[in-house]
């Protein structure tokens, strides 16, 4: 069974969530979308710098998210404006850290990615459309090289761990959304 079969209700689930809704529809405001960046910048640097010192990054040039969601952020925060960590995204970003230090899980960090950077690969390219500001988080110079290159670095067991990634994608979404 695929990665893609195995996830396929949860990820159902996400894309019906209050603030998955809300990235499609057009009527997020900057100040809720610079909020929901700041959430992934803790989300996908551990993601990143994991996956980058375990090499699976080398035949994905251009997969790193981390400095355009960056960019995105700067351009729609406000000037003094503060922004706070959700608890859920607190203790993803702990649990992605714990997962990286396991010498016998960390190549689950895979899973973590082919949620996040699939997801960005195919629903972000709708988002993109809908979102304040550049929407530099989705854009790729290869969308389906990339998408081909993560293919082949997915494994039989990442099937569990990708349904983990896809319970706190849709937790922190529904923190977002009020739920």
């Amino acid at each position: 069974m695929s990665l893609k079969d195995i996830t396929k209700s949860l990820h159902t689930e996400a894309e019906k969530t209050a603030f998955a809704k809300l990235l499609l529809s057009g009527k997020i405001d900057n100040d809720t979308y610079a909020n929901y960046l700041y959430q992934m910048l803790a989300v996908y640097d551990p993601i990143e710098f994991s996956a980058e010192e375990q090499g699976f990054l080398k035949n994905l040039p251009g997969i790193k998210r981390i400095s355009k969601i960056y960019q995105d952020y700067l351009e729609l925060k406000e000037e003094g404006k503060q922004y706070t960590l959700t608890p859920n995204t607190v203790a993803y970003h702990t649990y992605l850290i714990n997962l990286a230090n396991d010498p016998a899980r960390r190549h689950l960090i895979k899973a973590h990615m082919y949620v996040r950077h699939m997801g960005d690969l195919f629903g972000g390219q709708y988002i993109a459309k809908s979102v304040p500001g550049q929407g530099r988080f989705y854009q790729f110079n290869d969308v389906e090289g990339l998408k081909a290159a993560i293919r082949e670095e997915l494994t039989d067991d990442l099937g569990d761990e990708a349904c983990v990634a896809f319970l706190w994608a849709i937790a922190i979404m529904k923190e977002l959304g009020g739920v």
